[in-house]
């Protein structure tokens, strides 16, 4: 899939997710948490894809992460008390970007992987015992990656599913062209879907 397509698979995984699992932070008194989890469910839409330069994350990847750890560099040396206020947020997305950096293999490879998966999970809940850091935020990255694997294993190219262990590529039985109209048509039906129960919930 295109990454507008991932990005609303990803927010339907995501409204499914707390859908069905009460305890995600779907509350109207907790709106920063919501904010907070499907921004990382957004992400982690795209991630996957960080492993081409093509892809829309893998474009401006390396460059955004250069700037990222030049910028801190600077404030660490000229103003350290920044961290003092915003060392959490940033100890959580040097912490979420280890496991993707460490498992970068080549396009729909690993990180296209039900292993991938997995790692996220284990990884996830290790960094959470740790550090405790909030949940929800790992709970994000691991549903819209989720959701990016889905979304690849219905196109015709598939997904190497058991990567490294197998190469072979899978697919649901009912695939679609990457980019297709099929894709644009599911694309829009999905925003429809998802626009009309957000009304119906609030």
């Amino acid at each position: 899939m295109m990454a507008p397509g991932h990005q609303v698979v990803g927010f339907t995984f995501g409204v499914a997710a707390v859908t069905m699992l009460p305890a995600l932070p779907f509350l109207p008194e907790r709106p920063l948490e919501v904010i907070a989890f499907f921004l990382f469910v957004l992400f982690g839409a795209l991630v996957p894809d960080i492993d081409t330069p093509r892809s829309k994350l893998g474009q401006k990847f390396w460059r955004i992460l250069i700037t990222i750890f030049t910028i801190t560099l600077i404030v660490y040396l000229f103003a350290p008390s920044f961290f003092d206020i915003y060392r959490e947020p940033l100890k959580t997305f040097v912490m979420l970007l280890l496991p993707v950096l460490l498992m970068i293999r080549g396009h729909r490879k690993m990180t296209h992987s039900l292993f991938f998966l997995l790692f996220l999970g284990v990884y996830s809940y290790f960094v959470q015992w740790l550090l405790g850091l909030p949940w929800y935020y790992f709970g994000g990255l691991i549903t819209g990656s989720a959701s990016h694997l889905f979304a690849d294993y219905i196109t015709k190219r598939g997904i190497p599913l058991f990567y490294p262990f197998s190469k072979t590529h899978y697919s649901f039985f009912i695939t679609f062209r990457t980019g297709s109209i099929v894709e644009k048509i599911l694309t829009f039906l999905l925003v429809i879907v998802n626009v009309w129960y957000l009304l119906l919930a609030l």
